[in-house]
């Protein structure tokens, strides 16, 4: 899924005669501590909720603010994942997506990048959840699939995350079947170690509060 599928139009954009006040009053409507500065439809610039409480005046227009810090963007053929990085590593509330003649088409919200998340990880799909523990000069996802296949599972989506301290990998497994203690015992057979295993009622419980974590870090 690319930048341009996830668009969101209904957040409004500033102009460089707009005063900060406005501006203010728009991202505390919506809920953002960013928006794009626009230009006869052109991307000039992220306005940030901070630069403008640092001003004197927010009457001042947000053309005489200075803008000297980076103009976060995606263009418009980003794949999602691209765009979820920028977002995250950036801290972002909005992330504007552009095309390459530098037109301003719209932004990606946190909640339009979490639903294509959700999506992505097989959310909404029953089943449950198991996470290996693994060196990752062990990581082989073909024989995952053939032990879980050998079971009549299947998996709906596979995520690894690498620990910083002891480099491993954690691979996290959604199954299409929330019993699962005989793919658990298989994978111990294959000498396997599972860090834990997610009921579909665990799932919902986990995503909720994941979510919540997710969204208060973002909002940071």
């Amino acid at each position: 899924m690319l930048a341009r599928d996830l668009i969101s139009t209904v957040i409004p954009i500033l102009h460089p005669l707009d005063p900060g006040s406005r501006a203010l009053r728009l991202m505390n409507e919506y809920h953002l501590s960013q928006l794009p500065l626009v230009l006869e439809n052109k991307y000039l610039a992220l306005v940030e909720e901070d630069d403008i409480l640092d001003l004197e005046d927010t009457e001042v227009s947000l053309e005489n603010m200075e803008y000297n810090g980076p103009k976060p963007g995606v263009l418009e053929s980003a794949h999602f994942y691209e765009a979820l990085r920028v977002f995250y590593d950036l801290k972002l509330s909005v992330l504007p997506v552009i095309s390459r003649e530098n037109e301003y088409l719209g932004v990606l919200t946190k909640d339009n990048l979490l639903a294509v998340l959700a999506q992505y990880n097989g959310v909404k799909e029953p089943g449950g959840i198991i996470a290996l523990d693994i060196d990752p000069r062990d990581y082989s996802l073909s024989e995952i699939a053939r032990i879980a296949e050998s079971n009549d599972i299947t998996l709906l989506s596979v995520n690894t995350i690498t620990s910083p301290a002891s480099g491993r990998l954690e691979v996290l497994l959604k199954t299409n079947r929330q019993e699962l203690h005989g793919l658990v015992a298989t994978f111990e057979r294959f000498n396997y170690t599972i860090k834990y295993t997610i009921t579909e009622e665990q799932e919902e419980d986990m995503l909720r509060k994941n979510y919540d974590l997710l969204m208060n870090y973002i909002s940071m």
